[in-house]
């Protein structure tokens, strides 16, 4: 007897006709969860690494306005991630300018750009 509710147990999970207690989909949905943290934390912990090893080319100092709801978090870059706020800002910028090169391209087709 027990084989052949072990074989009927089998085929009505095959066809779908048993439903799996929610505990088991519980489980499932925590670890999904837990390895979604993990993973998003090394994707987080990645782009600290390049940000602090940005290399900052140059000594153009350019005077720039920042707004409070930016300086709020840019006065605290330095004490809570240990990232120098130039070399933050410097790999924002170039950053943003990898993933927009139209506004590169625009630039370069300008024909008001000053040579340099």
């Amino acid at each position: 007897m027990g084989n052949g509710d072990y074989i009927n147990k089998l085929v009505k999970g095959v066809r779908g006709e048993i439903q799996l207690p929610e505990k088991e989909e519980k489980v499932v949905t925590e670890h999904l969860e837990k390895y979604t943290e993990i993973k998003e934390n090394l994707d987080f912990m990645k782009l600290l690494d390049s940000i602090r090893n940005f290399e900052v080319n140059g000594g153009a100092h350019r005077l720039i306005r920042i707004d409070a709801r930016t300086e709020g978090i840019l006065k605290h870059v330095k004490s809570i991630l240990k990232i120098d706020v130039t070399t933050f800002v410097n790999f924002l910028c170039w950053d943003f300018l990898e993933n927009h090169p139209e506004l590169i391209n625009k630039i370069k087709q300008s024909p008001k750009r000053k040579k340099a």
